[in-house]
């Protein structure tokens, strides 16, 4: 006789809404064929190929797009943006997976190092130069204004340690004609302006709106003994888009989940510890809404360091994310090979 009991979770609104528990005699997140778009999948970011790698003219490329106009690109240039950017419709989201680099804004110059995230605002204009010889990046775009606001307030970030902004005694230093990019929903215009719009004299008034944290300085919520549901620290006005930190935290592992109003993709940034079967510092799980999954086992020894997006937007892979991409068993996170049971 099989004693064994499966919790079972199915959540609204992410973790913030309703939720229902249940014991089941038989995991629920086994398959042995799917067919179709809606499936889960494993996504190595480091064999996407980007074209700025090579071209430092081109832009980053795009991996997987929402319903809801969000989208997930990757970055490996080695060389600085031969233009200024300026993003005219969407906010932005980098999260440094590897090197290291300097953000020339608006605002001043803004050192990055691997664990960033980086908040550019719309109309926010930046000019990226890379400081060491390799870099990835993985930069998130969405239509809303994406702020600070961590759920556990007082206890997650600490914002007047670990929120950085850019210097403004660094501003820059270039002059002559400049190229500048604004990109727009129906595409990319050029401007060549008569010299650089990025240089600035001094700051009178308020702060910059460009900042940055490190994964690393969010604390990971948990509840005892047990563990309990994440908790975001970044989010958009209708909670389209969440972030969290998924590192390794003490308690039990978490039940099977259905989620039932987002796709969720969460990056794991390093070890030295695995999270499942993910090892390698940028792989990437893609588990749709509604897709039954368990995360695996939180509380390992050596501890890693991972990070959460929940997209309201139904996501869908690009032809580049497919390429890097492999579907995936949602209990250990392994990729799924013929003749597996997820």
């Amino acid at each position: 006789m099989n004693d064994a009991v499966y919790p079972h979770s199915w959540t609204r609104e992410g973790f913030l809404g309703d939720a229902a528990v249940t014991l089941r005699p038989h995991p629920i997140t086994e398959y042995t064929e799917v067919v179709g778009t809606h499936a889960p999948h494993r996504i190595d970011i480091t064999a996407i190929k980007t074209v700025d790698a090579s071209d430092p003219a081109e832009l980053p490329t795009v991996f997987a797009h929402s319903r809801n106009d969000l989208t997930f690109s990757v970055s490996a240039r080695s060389e600085p943006t031969p233009f200024v950017w300026r993003n005219a419709e969407y906010d932005e989201v980098h999260f440094v997976q590897d090197g290291e680099f300097e953000y020339v804004t608006d605002w001043g110059t803004l050192e990055v190092r691997p664990g960033d995230f980086v908040f550019l605002p719309r109309a926010a204009s930046y000019r990226v130069v890379p400081t060491t010889p390799s870099t990835l990046r993985v930069i998130i775009e969405t239509p809303e204004p994406i702020a600070l606001n961590p759920e556990a307030l007082r206890g997650m970030v600490n914002t007047a340690r670990d929120v950085h902004r850019p210097d403004a005694t660094r501003t820059s230093q270039a002059s002559g004609e400049t190229t500048l990019l604004i990109r727009a929903t129906d595409g990319i215009t050029r401007f060549t302006m008569e010299q650089d719009p990025l240089a600035m004299t001094s700051m009178v008034a308020g702060q910059a709106p460009v900042w940055k944290i490190n994964l690393a300085d969010i604390q990971a919520v948990a509840y005892l003994p047990h563990g309990g549901p994440p908790t975001h620290f970044a989010e958009t006005p209708t909670k389209d888009l969440l972030l969290y930190p998924a590192s390794s935290r003490p308690g039990g592992r978490p039940p099977q989940h259905h989620n039932a109003d987002y796709d969720e993709l969460l990056f794991y940034f390093r070890g030295p510890a695995p999270y499942g079967g993910l090892t390698e510092p940028g792989s990437t799980v893609w588990i749709p809404k509604a897709v039954a999954h368990r995360g695996p086992e939180e509380n390992v020894e050596g501890g890693f360091m991972a990070w959460l997006v929940e997209s309201g937007g139904t996501l869908r892979l690009t032809p580049e994310g497919l390429g890097a991409a492999v579907l995936m068993e949602t209990s250990l996170f392994h990729p799924l090979h013929d003749g597996d049971t997820a």
